[in-house]
């Protein structure tokens, strides 16, 4: 087991992550920019030594992300992203840490030149020197969009799952994973946390002619879903990247398929009424 640095603790992913890992017998020190955590700025390094010493892993999170752009600068984006992932890595390398999980987005692939996917790449590859230059391990968690949904959970969450959507139990249990691989392995792998893709792919090559019809043979009882919340499927689903995922033994548990099934044992009104529980 782990003694673990977690920074930017207090969001989305940080505020879930705290009972996996403690139900895996891990010891955490918690971080953020005000309490209840312990308080860390990332970006001028601020508490982090203090934070890091006796720990063996950092498990790295804090970042302005792509619903940020309007409202975030360039700078912003780099102080944060960028300049605090390179201080957290300083003071880890200072505290004898030798293996990070850092959450990186799908913006890797898809908003390389973005302010956003930008930060996260060179990100990347400062985790890639560090590996190259002073063997530090890592996996880079790249997850698909989980922003929380508003008021239309079958079409946001549901619907999003054809559409670069994943799941944050399926984020948190890839990034626990990720820990376990670590403990045992040196290695710097790059992990695509995406919904699975439809079986068989080929398959979606009659999406566009029979959308309906197509979703209904992979996913029985999406015809029903699809008509009762009136949902828009005509665009094809993406193929999700699947890096990483024989390395680490990630198997995302939810997709279409998972929100049919359960949008199924729901009247309209209670799926209505669902909202987003982070």
């Amino acid at each position: 087991m782990a003694k673990i640095l977690v920074t930017g603790a207090g969001g989305t992913i940080g505020r879930g992550l705290v009972s996996p890992l403690e139900a895996a017998g891990h010891e955490l020190v918690v971080t953020d920019l005000a309490a209840p955590y312990r308080v860390v700025d990332v970006r001028d390094g601020a508490g982090l030594d203090a934070a890091a010493e006796g720990c063996d892993l950092l498990i790295h999170l804090p970042a302005w992300h792509g619903i940020h752009r309007a409202v975030r600068s360039d700078e912003e984006f780099w102080q944060l992203n960028v300049q605090g992932t390179f201080r957290a890595l300083e003071a880890a390398q200072r505290a004898g840490i030798r293996r990070v999980v850092y959450l990186s987005s799908q913006a890797w692939h898809d908003d390389r030149y973005g302010k956003y996917g930008f930060t996260k790449r060179v990100a990347e590859e400062l985790l890639e020197y560090r590996r190259r230059a002073h063997g530090v391990s890592y996996v880079s968690v790249r997850p698909g969009n989980l922003t929380p949904w508003g008021d239309d959970w079958p079409g946001e969450y549901g619907r999003g799952l054809l559409y670069g959507r994943v799941d944050r139990e399926d984020v948190l249990a890839a990034i626990v994973a990720s820990v376990a691989f670590l403990q045992s392995t040196d290695a710097g792998v790059a992990l695509d946390v995406v919904r699975p893709n439809p079986d068989p792919l080929d398959a979606l090559e009659r999406w566009a002619s029979d959308p309906v019809g197509t979703a209904e043979q992979l996913y029985p009882g999406a015809r029903e879903v699809i008509e009762r919340f009136g949902l828009d499927v005509t665009a094809q689903p993406r193929i999700s990247p699947t890096g990483g995922w024989a390395e680490i033994g990630y198997r995302p548990a939810h997709d279409f398929g998972t929100f049919v099934a359960e949008a199924l044992r729901m009247s309209e009104s209670e799926a209505r009424a669902l909202r987003c529980p982070y």
